[in-house]
């Protein structure tokens, strides 16, 4: 049994209402330390950690297997009890807190919210028994559980896991509430490295350094300390083939931040090669330094030799999975090629994407990110720096920007079986919808556009902006949200800045009756595109109806919802679950009684039979859910939240599937009050996941936390249109504006009004 039916099963056998009713241990002992947890209480730890650990070799399964383990009671008894008076040190309980947060974290089954308070409370209680090597290991776990997607936990009004005892406070440990998740991964990396240096640990300190370095530069920091630091550890790492995998990422690293040039650089570059003569590194890899030396040096002679012997080298591979990478140093080798050389590698890396390790075992950094990424990104760059307004150039870019969405898309899905759909083309749109790519690239941003007016031609391009790049988009988007998100007023600046870049060029293209489908660009996910400002001080949402598409492959324009039969299913009930924490939910069950109607089906505090029972009884074009959901990275870690359990997204995708069966696909998932981590595109990523995981044509989700009064407020405007045969698009918008502009004023604050966004279907 894989998923959250595991932890289903676990949690049903400690359920409250059961007979001698309790939460498992883990859950217990290890969610948050109580003050006045004895010294010993859990005699059974060692014991039960060591299994677990066993069980955890065995991959994504194994750590399924710890996690059922580490939930499950002892012979209908706890831990504790079955101690008969024998006590288990602090360190023997921080040791089972770290081994139930790592199968947290690692399980297919696992919640990473929930993963995180097990592995601070294990770092709280390894520190309070002095056990540096366990609190290092602990930190690390925790920075990889919150890199891993889910917010931290905290306490909110309506989509975050219940207030509860404060999380531990560890020095150097605890970054601010409003910090976006790029600041909050480098504070958790940061207190790992700190950890890792007092335990003088030096895999961990090479490896915190190492991720760390990558946040930094990300922000444009001076990173030559973390480099140092990392560098210098790695040469006392016991293994040679870590050794030598982390010194080659380090000066990988430190030549993309310019740092080729240094002595540190140089002598880790003769310590890889001296590894490689013995067989623990990589020659192709070596080879593939040595270029990046030679380059920083400004010796192309050398770096060109370099590079293709690397080339050669790796070419050999049963799975040459670097050739994209060294493709990629080719063409900055020889500039006066580099576009022959960029779309080799964009080749090579179609030719093994597929096939790729989704995460480094390493260091668990993204392969997508490392690999990938900047092969596409680069590719596209490529091709429009020699399209000029040529229309078929212009296509093969949009062609590799559609390849990139897509892959981003089953990245994220965690699948790469999910089926592609024909994906929409320019000849699809109607006069009045305008199409907007935009591609935010480091030295410039692109906006590629189509029309219904115009589709004959295809895609067209505006003149690119070399005022901004990537990073200056990032940091509006990031402050925009963060801004909405925390009621504050200074989003404004930000809002006008975007839509200058974004929407301002193409404005003339919206006419009295627009629809603007917009394909988001990394930062731009996260973003409320309703709430852009125009100089005049118009909203977006004023001047068109909007959807948001993650990738055309998985999208298409919709089919009027005429007659639209709804399900509409509310949770209110506070739960402790084995996925977190959750708060009631005042408001609801009457929220979702006006969402069915008087002709819909109505499911208050619905479980996971009530649901099932609903959907295989009639066919719903709209479901209706007003119930916590949250989106932990990939698609089997995300779920709904029902009355005592979690439906995962692929468990609700298998319910609907009855829908499909009749000839009744779901056109449209309403999640009103799902949980994402302000701030975070891949988080914004899962709104759009859960429509496609759930087979559902579009899905309206908010992108941050909206006040029960308010959420109820937009869904009954946007449903009283939705009725009326508006459509998806039309009504989302009409109810906006309603809100923003009509009334009594209650509700213009765009915190409220702009948190929902409509991701696929339109019409």
């Amino acid at each position: 049994m894989a998923g959250i039916e595991i932890l289903a099963v676990a949690y049903a056998l400690a359920a409250p209402g059961a007979a001698e009713a309790r939460l498992p241990d883990a859950i217990t002992l290890c969610d948050r330390p109580a003050p006045d947890l004895p010294a010993a209480a859990l005699p059974l730890a060692s014991d039960r950690a060591t299994r677990a650990r066993s069980l955890m070799r065995g991959g994504d399964n194994g750590a399924d297997a710890a996690l059922a383990l580490l939930l499950s009671p002892v012979n209908g008894t706890s831990a504790a009890e079955a101690a008969q008076g024998e006590r288990a040190s602090l360190a023997q309980l921080a040791e089972y807190c770290l081994v139930a947060g790592e199968a947290m974290r690692r399980a297919r089954s696992g919640s990473q919210a929930r993963a995180q308070d097990f592995l601070r409370t294990a770092q709280a209680l390894a520190e309070q028994a002095g056990d540096k090597a366990l609190a290092a290991r602990a930190a690390w776990e925790a920075a990889l559980a919150l890199a891993g997607g889910a917010p931290p936990t905290a306490s909110g009004t309506r989509r975050r896991s219940a207030e509860s005892a404060p999380p531990p406070s560890l020095p150097g440990c605890a970054p601010g509430d409003g910090e976006g998740q790029g600041r909050r991964l480098e504070a958790a990396f940061a207190c790992a490295l700190d950890r890792a240096t007092q335990a003088d640990d030096p895999a961990l300190i090479a490896l915190s350094a190492l991720r760390l370095a990558r946040l930094e530069k990300a922000r444009k920091a001076d990173i030559a300390s973390r480099i140092a630091q990392g560098l210098a550890a790695s040469v006392r790492v016991e293994k040679p083939a870590d050794r030598a995998s982390l010194l080659r990422a380090l000066v990988m690293l430190a030549s993309d931040a310019g740092l080729g040039t240094t002595d540190m650089v140089r002598a880790a570059v003769d310590l890889h090669a001296d590894l490689a003569r013995t067989g623990a590194g990589d020659v192709a890899s070596h080879a593939a330094l040595e270029a990046r030396i030679a380059l920083a040096e400004g010796n192309r002679a050398a770096a060109r030799a370099a590079i293709r012997r690397a080339i050669f080298l790796e070419s050999q591979k049963a799975l040459p999975q670097h050739l994209p990478q060294y493709g990629l140093l080719l063409a900055d080798a020889e500039p006066e090629r580099a576009g022959e050389h960029v779309i080799a590698a964009y080749r090579a890396l179609e030719r093994v994407r597929a096939v790729l390790m989704p995460v480094d075992p390493l260091t668990e950094e993204s392969r997508f990110d490392l690999l990938v990424r900047p092969v596409f990104e680069r590719a596209i760059g490529t091709t429009l720096a020699v399209a000029g307004s040529d229309t078929g150039t212009l296509d093969q870019a949009q062609r590799i920007a559609e390849a990139y969405r897509s892959a981003e898309l089953q990245n994220s899905l965690g699948a790469e079986c999910v089926p592609l759909r024909n994906p929409v083309t320019p000849a699809d749109l109607k006069p009045g919808e305008v199409l907007l790519y935009p591609l935010l690239l480091e030295d410039r941003i692109e906006l590629l556009y189509a029309t219904g007016d115009d589709k004959t031609k295809g895609y067209r391009r505006m003149p690119p902006d070399r005022s901004r790049s990537r990073a200056s988009i990032a940091a509006l988007a990031q402050r925009m949200t963060a801004s909405l998100s925390g009621a504050s007023s200074d989003w404004e600046t930000a809002s006008r800045d975007l839509h200058a870049a974004l929407i301002a060029p193409i404005a003339p293209l919206l006419g009295e009756d627009a629809t603007l489908i917009i394909v988001p660009d990394g930062p731009l996910r996260q973003i409320s595109f309703a709430a852009l400002l125009d100089a005049q001080g118009t909203f977006l949402m004023e001047q068109a109806r909007l959807a948001v598409v993650p990738a055309l492959s998985f999208a298409a324009p919709g089919t009027p919802d005429t007659e639209p039969a709804i399900i509409a299913a509310s949770l209110e009930k506070e739960l402790d679950l084995p996925v977190g924490r959750f708060t009631r939910l005042e408001g609801t069950a009457s929220e979702a009684a006006m969402a069915a109607g008087q002709d819909g089906v109505l499911l208050t505090d619905f479980d996971r039979s009530d649901l099932a029972a609903a959907l295989a009884k009639r066919p719903a074009s709209v479901l209706h859910l007003a119930t916590h959901a949250a989106f932990n990275g990939r698609t089997e870690r995300s779920f709904i939240v029902a009355n005592g359990e979690a439906i995962s997204l692929p468990e609700l995708r298998a319910m609907l599937s009855t829908n499909r069966l009749r000839g009744q696909q779901l056109q449209l998932l309403v999640l009103s009050a799902c949980e994402t981590a302000v701030g975070d595109d891949d988080q914004a990523m899962g709104l759009a996941g859960a429509a496609v995981e759930a087979g559902a044509a579009s899905a309206l989700a908010s992108l941050w936390e909206v006040s029960d009064a308010g959420t109820a407020a937009l869904m009954e405007a946007f449903y009283r249109h939705y009725r009326a045969g508006e459509g998806r698009a039309r009504s989302l918008q009409l109810a906006q504006i309603e809100l923003a502009r009509e009334g009594d004023g209650q509700w213009t604050d765009p915190g409220i009004w702009s948190a929902f966004t409509l991701v696929g279907s339109w019409r």
